[in-house]
């Protein structure tokens, strides 16, 4: 009877720490990939590549490369007039000079992209490339993101539409660029119950990653649809 007893204490005893150890562990992944891929916090780097006017990669100091999307910036794709213009200014602005990165504290990640503005240089190239009439503000978000009431957003259009956009929280929900919230026009890019083309999504220039699961990055750069 004592063995028996023993043994259910000893049993429930290890049914408690292996809880409590994984949930340490489940806690400290989280808390170790949001700081990484979700802060709000302003961080610097290097501008390694421009995929076009409005999307470019940043690698830290700590060797991360972090794909910025600027915000509140509409700039052609690659099937549209202009895009060769723009994509060519962040280039000669940005490509392999020192960036400063503000990311957008009302707006999450977009497809991976973290939501910001950059300065490369000191000069804000949000502001630079609509000022040399290479993009457009990207006026759906004017109700949403922290740079809106800038001035440089305000004299390129935000202004038009702020109140209107401030009104319908529930409209402001279904807009904020968040990858934990998805509505009818988003698809879910690690969504592996069906197959994936890029005509599925509403963005192009997508990351990736390693794994691609649809199989959209045909040049193996990491980002996917490119166009």
């Amino acid at each position: 009877m004592l063995n028996f007893l023993f043994y259910i204490i000893l049993f429930t005893f290890l049914v408690v720490l292996g809880t409590f150890t994984f949930s340490n562990q489940v806690w400290a992944t989280a808390s170790n990939s949001a700081s990484v891929t979700t802060s709000s916090i302003n961080f610097s780097g290097i501008v390694t590549k421009v995929i076009d006017g409005d999307t470019l990669d940043v690698m830290t100091s700590e060797g991360n490369t972090i794909t910025i999307r600027l915000a509140l910036i509409d700039a052609p794709e690659r099937d549209e007039p202009g895009f060769s213009e723009a994509k060519n200014f962040i280039t000669e602005q940005c490509l392999n000079k020192n960036a400063e990165v503000d990311p957008d504290n009302n707006q999450g990640l977009t497809y991976g992209r973290t939501v910001a503005a950059v300065y490369c240089e000191g000069v804000n190239v949000n502001e630079s490339i609509l000022d040399n009439n290479l993009a457009d503000i990207y006026q759906s978000f004017c109700g949403i993101s922290e740079f809106a009431d800038t001035k440089w957003a305000q004299e390129h259009g935000c202004s038009n539409n702020r109140s209107d956009n401030r009104g319908d929280e529930n409209e402001k929900g279904d807009l904020v660029e968040s990858d934990s919230i998805n509505n009818d026009n988003r698809v879910d890019i690690l969504d592996t119950s069906g197959d994936l083309d890029c005509k599925d999504f509403d963005e192009k220039n997508i990351p990736v990653g390693d794994d691609d699961p649809h199989n959209l990055d045909g040049d193996g750069d990491g980002i996917g649809c490119e166009g």
